[in-house]
C-alpha cells in the first residue's frame, strides 16, 4: 500500500475553501477531504483535532466567498467531517480487534486508546465550535446545537466500540496476570499507525466501490436507446 502524502494544515484549508466554492456535493468532498488528511497521519485525537481545526477554517475562507447559505454550508461540511471520522472509529475497531488478538498489549495505552474512542465526539465538536471565526459562530453555534441534540454517528460508534472493547481489555488483561505474562509495549508505540493504516484501506475500498458504481452508471446510460 502506497503511504498518503501528508496534507499540511494549509493544503487541508485550500482544499475545503475550493469545495465550497464550487459548491457541488460538498458533504462527500468534505468527507473526502477529511479521509485523505487522516490517513497520512497516525490516528489520534490531536491528529483529529487538527485536521478538523484546519477543515472549518478551509469552510470559513469558502463561504466568504460563495452564494450558498452559509448554514447549509456548515451543516453539509460538519456531516462530511462526521462521516470521514466514522470511518476512522472504523479502522480503530479493527486495529483493537487485530492488538486483541495479539500478545503486544501496554495498559496505559489500551486505556488511552480507549479514552480516545470516549471522548472523540466532544473532541470534534469542540474542536469547530474553538475554530470557527467571529463572523460565522452564530451559524456554527446552530448547527453544532442541532447535531449535539442528537449525536454524532462517529461519537455513537465510538461509544459502542468503547463499551465493547473495554469489557474484552479487562478480561486479557486479567487473563495474562492470571498467567503471569509480561505486558508488551509493541500495542502502546504502533497503535495510532496500525489504526491509521487500516483507515487507508478502508478508504480505498471505498473509493474503489464508488468509482466501479460511476463506471457501471456511465454503461448503463450508454446503452440506453
Amino acid at each position: 500500500m502506497i503511504q498518503p502524502q501528508l496534507m499540511t494544515d494549509d493544503l487541508i484549508e485550500r482544499a475545503t475553501s475550493e469545495a465550497v466554492r464550487q459548491g457541488e456535493h460538498l458533504r462527500q468532498t468534505v468527507r473526502d477531504i477529511t479521509l485523505r488528511a487522516l490517513q497520512a497521519r497516525e490516528l489520534s485525537l490531536d491528529q483529529i483535532t487538527k485536521v478538523v481545526r484546519g477543515v472549518t477554517h478551509g469552510v470559513e475562507f469558502g463561504a466568504m466567498q460563495s452564494s450558498t447559505d452559509s448554514s447549509k454550508i456548515m451543516a453539509d461540511a460538519l456531516a462530511g467531517m462526521d462521516e470521514a471520522l466514522l470511518k476512522s472509529v472504523q479502522a480503530s475497531q479493527i486495529a483493537l480487534q487485530r492488538a486483541a488478538g495479539s500478545a503486544d498489549f501496554n495498559e496505559s495505552e489500551m486505556k488511552k486508546a480507549l479514552a480516545g474512542l470516549e471522548n472523540l465526539e466532544d473532541q470534534f465538536l469542540g474542536s469547530v465550535r474553538n475554530a470557527a471565526g467571529t463572523q460565522f459562530k452564530s451559524q456554527w453555534d446552530a448547527v453544532l446545537k442541532s447535531v449535539k441534540s442528537d449525536g454524532t454517528q462517529a461519537g455513537s460508534q465510538a461509544l459502542e466500540t468503547m463499551a465493547q472493547f473495554s469489557e474484552q481489555w479487562r478480561q486479557s488483561l486479567r487473563a495474562q496476570r492470571e498467567a503471569g505474562a509480561r505486558l508488551a509495549h509493541a500495542f502502546g508505540q504502533n497503535f495510532a499507525t496500525l489504526a491509521s493504516g487500516v483507515l487507508s484501506g478502508l478508504t480505498e475500498a471505498m473509493q474503489s466501490a464508488t468509482r466501479a458504481g460511476g463506471e457501471a452508471d456511465g454503461k448503463r446510460r450508454r446503452a440506453d436507446p
